[in-house]
């Protein structure tokens, strides 16, 4: 049964590749590259508590571009020489309850149509930035967190029927996992006055988004969902209204108006917001939210896989765990030197005080919360790239803000040498026992370098 699926994805993939092949602009020739990694990586122990496992790595990196068509693989092989020669198993076989999609889906680093914002785009890998709609229920959701321990392909798919010259409608997709399809969700969209011609009414969009986590209690060994007295968690289904007004669409300034309104069982939020950028370099947003009884903004985001335990005993709970309010969220930053220098930043929080208790008495949503990211591109600084990203919670004071509990840090340099680059990368992620339902406090890291030559 299992052959059969993968012989039926592989013809689905070949005839999606023709598909594409025939669209792709004539003019644009296929475009080949091999690429040939050599690094180090290092992977949690087995069992908790156990020294981190390092392994060398050996990587084929084939890449394919027709148009704007493109799909690359990565071919790892993660080997030492320990008492011999000993090949890391989990790459190639299926481990406990992994299927043979779980470990080989991922092997596809991408399989790319356009770009976000065109009017037909897709993607498939890894998905590290999902976000539908005005980022309400889902806002920059990631698969990528537990890499490289654990490889996830998920995907983006948005259409917009203005591809078939019928702009009235449209939708934006995305699944976390393939191979389990456990979170996923989707926005369907309308501009209902579109037909009037009217300036900047015309431009009014009113969506309805929509979506889920299948197995909530998914990821046990981070976090314990005991609400159910031990039984399966349930389904969470989040489901809510939109309307998005772009206002001003100059080149050198935008500006756009929005709303939305979302349910969660039994809670309600809703928000108010605007957002846009100013002199073409300076992008901004502020959200005013309306929050009920355990409502939770945002709820698939980045750091959801870590945190998807303790969100879904919220979103379970009878009683009062948070209590609504009003609270914000302010995103600013710039993009300057034709977006080789990127920085943004976005902080969100309650309006209510500061709890001066401990905070094992509250969640992370009773304190500000904040997530900065820089990219400097290549050119910059010559040979040289880099890209950081820093999500921080539990700010309760400006010591906080540099603490390494309760955040995620991911790092990559590159330094480019002709032919080849070399690659150093760091990821932290803080997994806390009163915040994950851990019975012990960790930091899990990981670090590899690699050296990646481009064949042809």
């Amino acid at each position: 049964m299992r052959i059969n699926k993968i012989l039926f994805l592989l013809i689905i993939a070949g005839l999606f590749v023709l598909n594409f092949s025939v669209f792709a602009d004539d003019e644009s020739a296929a475009d080949f590259g091999l690429g040939l990694l050599l690094g180090v990586d290092t992977f949690d122990a087995e069992e908790d508590g156990g020294d981190p496992e390092t392994f060398q790595s050996l990587a084929l990196q084939p890449d394919l571009a027709i148009g704007k068509f493109g799909i690359g693989l990565d071919l790892v092989l993660h080997y030492r020489f320990e008492d011999g020669f000993e090949i890391r198993e989990e790459d190639w076989v299926p481990q406990d309850d992994q299927t043979i999609l779980d470990l080989y889906l991922p092997k596809i680093t991408y399989v790319r149509w356009a770009y976000k914002g065109d009017p037909f785009y897709l993607k498939l890998g890894d998905i590290d930035d999902a976000t539908i709609g005005t980022g309400f229920i889902v806002s920059s959701y990631s698969n990528t967190l537990f890499q490289p321990d654990e490889d996830i392909a998920g995907i983006n798919f948005d259409l917009d029927a203005q591809l078939f010259n019928f702009p009235y409608i449209g939708f934006e997709s995305f699944i976390g996992n393939l191979a389990r399809f456990d979170v996923f969700g989707g926005r369907l969209y309308t501009r209902p006055m579109l037909w009037t011609g009217v300036p900047i009414i015309k431009n009014l969009e009113w969506g309805f988004t929509g979506a889920t986590d299948r197995t909530p209690d998914l990821r046990s060994e981070y976090y314990d969902t005991d609400t159910n007295g031990g039984a399966a968690a349930d389904t969470v289904f989040i489901y809510g209204t939109d309307l998005i007004l772009p206002v001003i669409t100059l080149q050198i300034a935008s500006l756009s108006l929005f709303g939305d309104f979302a349910v969660q069982g039994e809670n309600m939020g809703g928000m108010v917001g605007f957002g846009g950028r100013l002199i073409g370099i300076l992008p901004y947003m502020f959200q005013l939210r309306i929050l009920g009884d355990n409502f939770i903004p945002a709820y698939f985001d980045n750091t959801y896989d870590i945190y998807r335990g303790v969100k879904y005993d919220i979103f379970h709970y009878q009683g009062v765990v948070i209590e609504g309010g009003m609270s914000y969220l302010g995103s600013t930053g710039f993009s300057v030197l034709d977006d080789q220098l990127i920085f943004s930043a976005t902080v969100d929080g309650p309006f209510t005080a500061i709890p001066t208790d401990s905070e094992d008495n509250h969640t992370y949503l009773d304190y500000p919360h904040l997530n900065a990211a820089l990219t400097v591109e290549e050119g910059l600084i010559p040979d040289f790239s880099f890209s950081a990203e820093y999500d921080k919670k539990f700010i309760n004071s400006w010591a906080d803000l540099v603490s390494a509990e309760d955040s995620m840090i991911n790092m990559a340099i590159n330094y480019n040498a002709g032919a080849a680059v070399v690659t150093l990368s760091y990821d932290m992620l803080y997994l806390d026992d009163e915040v994950a339902g851990l019975s012990w406090d960790d930091f899990d890291v990981s670090s590899s370098l690699s050296c990646s030559i481009e064949l042809f």
